[in-house]
């Protein structure tokens, strides 16, 4: 049980660091696109900014694929190890970055490698933590400790948000484009090193040693999953829709939306975007408890429900400045984001067998993550330049929960 635990933690801790190294950025994105896209006007920068974030989702599925092949062939373990290696060398060197002001062009380019180099070691990590995390308990516990993973990604998240509270309040705006933007990035080398020593406790997963004892591995898992679960990857995709884009709309854009677009002070911002991701972070947990108790994917109808209803509430709030609305509406959407999302890892994980489920996990997350999450903040800059109404912020996250409605609900009574 001590081991478990250890090894439970350790995967744990792994993925709150890469997390919060991967998403400095997007927190960032308004002092990155003035020192590295100092070219056009707001709006080309920005979205100049959130393309380059999304070249780092790009990588992703490469890194998937890489670490997926490495859990499944050879060891969870060693994938675990490799991949918070990886995602701590890139950050670092964003911390270190000369901008566009000292070296002209090369300063995004320079920008743009590290963010493949992370979107890889992301693409590796998330998916075999996922089932890292999942395997690693008796079967009567693995919704819960399943949804770890993705609470691990709110806990990364709310660090970074924290992060950047505190230097917006001890940095005034001439210093932080100065100097004190590097310093979360160059912190994050101090939790590399930690994660790193506590990942080489970690025990092999005892669903992969049978395997492998029992010589039940396939020499290419991604081929055998392409050969013979497309239907279950088609359907997983059509839950995962509504979950990325409103995460990544919810997470990734919504400080640079309240900034940019509605005239909140980045501090304000910070303070609500703290607030949704800590409301995201403890409804995982809580989904994962009752996921081990109710059918998975009655609780994600609830949570898609959710955010379907609290769409329009959100933008309403946020553009009517009323802090109180915007409190209550941003727990609840971070609440039912976490719900469909939380259980949503633990439904993906058994879903497949264990030959393949680290290939398997790593190509849904990742593949649904460039397709769905990647494109939603450049799609909802575009459609709020080319509209001037933010309220098709609601209608494009409603649309996506209406097709994650009718998909989930169909397969549901099917089986039923």
């Amino acid at each position: 049980m001590n081991l478990m635990l250890k090894s439970v933690i350790s995967a744990s801790i792994g993925n709150v660091l890469e997390w919060y190294d991967y998403t400095l950025y997007a927190y960032f994105a308004t002092v990155i696109t003035v020192l590295f896209f100092p070219f056009g006007d707001q709006y080309t920068a920005a979205l100049l900014t959130f393309a380059t974030f999304s070249v780092g989702l790009i990588a992703r599925p490469i890194g998937g694929l890489i670490f997926g092949y490495i859990g499944d062939r050879y060891s969870r373990k060693q994938s675990l190890l490799i991949s918070v290696l990886l995602m701590s060398i890139p950050t670092l060197c964003i911390g270190l970055l000369p901008t566009y002001k000292d070296i002209g062009i090369f300063a995004p380019i320079l920008l743009i490698i590290c963010r493949i180099v992370q979107g890889i070691a992301l693409g590796g990590e998330f998916g075999s933590s996922c089932v890292y995390l999942y395997e690693s308990v008796p079967l009567v516990r693995r919704g819960f400790f399943g949804t770890l993973a993705l609470t691990s990604v709110g806990i990364g998240l709310m660090l970074s948000s924290c992060t950047i509270l505190l230097i917006e309040h001890f940095f005034s705006s001439e210093q932080i484009f100065l100097f004190a933007w590097r310093i979360p990035f160059l912190l994050s080398a101090t939790g590399a090193l930690l994660s790193l020593c506590m990942r080489r406790m970690l025990i092999e997963s005892k669903d992969f040693e049978r395997k492998k004892l029992d010589n039940d591995l396939v020499k290419n898992p991604f081929f055998e999953l392409m050969t013979n679960y497309k239907k279950k990857i088609f359907f997983l995709f059509s839950v995962f829709l509504t979950t990325q884009i409103s995460f990544f709309i919810v997470f990734i854009y919504g400080k640079n939306m309240m900034i940019n677009h509605l005239g909140f002070e980045n501090l304000t911002a910070s303070k609500f975007n703290l607030l949704i991701v800590s409301s995201y972070t403890l409804s995982t947990l809580f989904a994962g408890y009752l996921s081990d108790i109710f059918n998975k994917k009655i609780m994600i109808l609830i949570g898609i429900v959710g955010i379907f209803i609290s769409s329009v509430p959100f933008v309403f709030a946020l553009q009517n400045g009323d802090h109180k609305l915007i409190f209550i509406v941003s727990v609840l959407l971070g609440i039912f984001i976490g719900i469909s999302e939380g259980v949503l890892n633990p439904l993906v994980a058994e879903s497949f067998p264990v030959k393949i489920r680290t290939t398997a996990v790593s190509f849904c997350w990742n593949f649904s993550s460039v397709i769905f999450g990647g494109s939603a903040p450049l799609i909802v800059m575009s459609l709020i330049r080319f509209t001037g109404n933010i309220y098709y912020v609601s209608i494009y996250l409603m649309a996506a929960c209406f097709v994650s409605f009718i998909s989930i609900s169909r397969n549901y009574f099917r089986n039923f």
